[in-house]
């Protein structure tokens, strides 16, 4: 009958053990946060014992309820019919509380769960916002510092993935991960920078703007207003050419014209010219006595290009000349 007993209470007791839980069985949180597991049986126990990494922090008794709960270790009861739950609470979690977890009652099976106490660094883009050119390639580096455990980084362009060159190196417990991104600028752009770690529900990042510049706009531009600029001073050339040559001309013709008046008024003036004798006499032998002697007579020598004065005088621009002969 004892032996009988003996068996029924065993049987009992590795029931209840099976149907002990502790939640979650892995849980991830940041350093300084709140570390949270429930410890639940279909029925109340008359003890529970919660333990972090072997250390007994909160023994909980069906009668009286927590015995020794503290600023950093407490429990709360969310106990329901057939539902007979306690939330051991760790507060303000540091690197040494990674480990194990367990929850144990009065003769049933320890159930552990595994914490694990992570390290948020910070992340940096270096360089910020770049302006490129069209077409160009261009390179973004994230820098992520001071993360545990070593942290997933990746690269969003305008929302969509992309993948980079990643390295990681450990600095005492912490890691330092640099990734980069290359890119070619096609149109203006978002780049993000995401950095990762099991303790964040959403990645951490840092966000710059990629502004593309139109190279072909630019030149465009640029070509327009040299051959404008060339343009107007070409035609302003030819304007003062045209002007200089015009007055030239106008003026070389008005002397030209004057020239040739005077010539013609000087020639109006002029008596009819002798026959050019080159230096040569002309022995023009006037008998008729002009001087008003009887055997005598007057030669007149005509010299070359001068003009013959009506009295016989000669001009020749100097002086005027008279010859006279005695036969």
């Amino acid at each position: 009958m004892d032996v009988f007993r003996l068996g029924l209470f065993l049987l009992m007791t590795m029931v209840v053990s099976a149907q002990v839980q502790l939640q979650p069985p892995n849980a991830a949180v940041l350093s300084g946060s709140k570390a949270r597991f429930n410890c639940s049986t279909p029925q109340p126990q008359s003890v529970m014992n919660l333990l972090v990494n072997g250390l007994l922090v909160i023994t909980i008794l069906e009668a009286t309820g927590v015995l020794n709960s503290t600023d950093r270790f407490s429990a709360t009861n969310f106990t329901t019919p057939g539902d007979y739950k306690w939330e051991l609470v760790i507060n303000n979690v540091r690197r040494d509380d990674a480990g194990e977890i367990t929850c144990q009652v009065l003769g049933g099976v320890a159930q552990t769960a595994t914490l694990s106490v992570q390290e948020r660094g910070s992340v940096e883009i270096v360089g910020g916002n770049q302006t490129k050119t069209e077409g160009t390639q261009t390179e973004f580096l994230c820098k992520a510092v001071g993360w545990f455990p070593e942290p997933n980084v990746s690269w969003s362009v305008n929302g969509e993935a992309n993948s980079c060159n990643s390295s990681s190196v450990a600095q005492g417990n912490q890691f330092n991960s640099n990734c980069t991104l290359t890119v070619t600028a096609i149109k203006n752009s978002s780049v993000q920078c995401l950095v990762k770690i099991p303790a964040l529900s959403t990645p951490d990042g840092r966000t710059v703007f990629l502004t593309v510049e139109k190279l072909a706009k630019r030149d465009q531009t640029v070509l327009i207003a040299v051959t404008v600029a060339f343009s107007a001073a070409a035609l302003l050339f030819l304007i003062i050419y045209g002007i200089f040559f015009f007055c030239k001309r106008r003026k070389k013709k008005s002397g030209y014209q004057e020239e040739i008046r005077r010539a013609r008024i000087q020639s109006q003036n002029r008596t009819p010219a002798t026959e050019n004798v080159q230096g040569r006499d002309n022995q023009g032998y006037n008998r008729d006595g002009h001087d008003g002697r009887t055997n005598g007579g007057v030669w007149y020598t005509n010299h070359s290009n001068k003009l013959q004065m009506p009295d016989g005088f000669f001009d020749d621009g100097h002086r005027n000349h008279r010859h006279m002969t005695i036969v």
